[in-house]
């Protein structure tokens, strides 16, 4: 639990507050981050970060008042002043044309199942080790960057709505290596995640680099023509399609406004392939696992897409507010979002091989837009380790690749999915620490995608 001096200023900035009939949240979030970043095969960063942050907001009727301090809790009068200022500030606010939503827990949650103490107070040194592990598996004849954050974010939650508390630790971490050719330019890149120390290998990233070499280095890059392809999608695309799927689709502020590709349907529609069903779960393993929202809401497992039906829209506090829905638990950054898997093997080339014929084997998704998001249209380009696949076996690797097409085409149009679940790690390193990873499935081959357009180069 939070450690009891600091849990004891907070309860009794709650209740004082509570005394004075002020209407109050006090949300705490503390890190302790460490990024290294690799250039020019050799540490180019190497920073850590040690911070806490109060939020305090504030509701008098329709007017919301919030602040942030930014600091170690020194005393009871520190968070007082915070709730006295977003007082304050609430009285002048401009009335909002809803009745705003003050944070009330639901239940009491205490949540540390996915926190590794090791990871936590991870050795930059062992980081620069593996990577040198990396580099001289490879040899002196490539260039290397990458990154890798890890951390342990802390979050705890009360409000005067009620005397209960919500507390969450946990630690995550994200790896990438990208190996680059100095003269052809071609770039192969790993990437592995995880809450516990170990879990990033530096045999795993050595294996897979060089089981893509010896096609890279062979040559004869192949320079698709815009059309319509089977695609071999890999884990990192799909997460990388599905996020954003996600948010413009399932998300109720988007329906609501209109905004949202699923906006003129309604809920049972049927607006993806049969075999895609997507849920919000916070106890999938594979995830990063946020028992609770900042709304106050205990989150449970939520069922998105149905076997290819539209079944539920996620309302945040202040969007269930203004459009009189219900909260669902999904004011936080850190989603677990699932993709159900399907009965192919685990190996994506087997998979292939299984399927027949010539396709693209596109393992991630870079440089992405939506140049139009009420119709779902969806960019972006292949650009490490994209090869030319036929019969299940490599052919060529492939120049850069533009995929412009619709969610609604790409996951209606699903032959076989992977029953293989793996981990993908999505979380930012700027700003606050909010780990998020989603579980889907190995490999999904899509028919008929667009390739809008192909690059001369890598």
């Amino acid at each position: 639990m939070l450690d009891r001096r600091t849990r004891d200023i907070l309860l009794a900035a709650r209740d004082g507050a509570a005394r004075r009939g002020i209407r109050a949240a006090i949300s705490l979030h503390r890190e302790r981050s460490h990024l290294m970043r690799i250039g020019n095969s050799s540490v180019s960063l190497n920073t850590s970060e040690n911070l806490t942050r109060l939020d305090i907001t504030v509701l008098s009727g329709r007017r919301e008042g919030t602040h942030t301090h930014l600091g170690e809790i020194s005393s009871q009068s520190v968070v007082d002043g915070a709730i006295d200022l977003s007082a304050r500030k609430a009285e002048v606010a401009r009335p909002k044309d809803y009745e705003p939503l003050l944070p009330e827990l639901q239940e009491a949650v205490a949540e540390s199942g996915q926190y590794d103490s090791d990871l936590a107070a991870m050795d930059p040194g062992e980081k620069a080790r593996v990577y040198s592990e990396v580099f001289g598996a490879a040899g002196p004849a490539f260039d290397f960057s990458g990154s890798w954050s890890s951390g342990v974010v802390e979050l705890y939650l009360v409000s005067t709505a009620n005397e209960l508390e919500a507390w969450h630790i946990g630690t995550d971490q994200i790896f990438s290596v990208v190996m680059k050719h100095p003269e052809r330019k071609w770039e192969l890149q790993d990437e592995q995640t995880g809450w516990r120390s170990g879990a990033v290998r530096a045999e795993a990233a050595v294996e897979h680099l060089a089981s893509l070499l010896p096609v890279y280095e062979r040559g004869g890059a192949v320079r698709n023509e815009p059309g319509e392809y089977t695609v071999l999608l890999g884990a990192s695309a799909i997460a990388e399609l599905l996020g954003m799927a996600v948010w413009t689709g399932c998300g109720g502020r988007m329906y609501e406004e209109k905004l949202g590709w699923t906006s003129n349907n309604s809920l049972g529609d049927r607006i993806l392939g049969d075999n895609i069903s997507v849920v919000d779960d916070p106890e999938d393993p594979l995830t990063f696992n946020m028992g609770f929202d900042m709304g106050g809401m205990r989150r449970r497992r939520f069922t998105l897409i149905d076997s290819g039906r539209l079944a539920g829209l996620t309302y945040d506090r202040a969007t269930a507010a203004r459009y009189g829905r219900r909260q669902t638990g999904h004011e936080t950054n850190s989603p677990g979002i699932v993709l159900s898997c399907g009965t192919g093997p685990a190996d994506a080339l087997e998979g292939a091989r299984g399927h027949g014929g010539r396709m693209l084997f596109i393992p991630a998704l870079h440089y992405m837009n939506l140049p139009n998001m009420s119709k779902g249209i969806v960019t972006g380009s292949s650009r490490f380790n994209a090869v030319l696949v036929e019969d299940g076996a490599v052919v060529a690797p492939i120049f850069s690749s533009r995929v412009t097409d619709t969610f609604s085409n790409i996951f209606g149009r699903i032959s076989a999915l992977s029953m293989k679940a793996v981990s993908v790690n999505g979380s930012n390193t700027y700003g606050r620490r909010a780990p998020v990873a989603m579980s889907v499935p190995a490999w999904a081959i899509a028919e008929g995608v667009k390739i809008t357009d192909c690059a001369e180069s890598f």
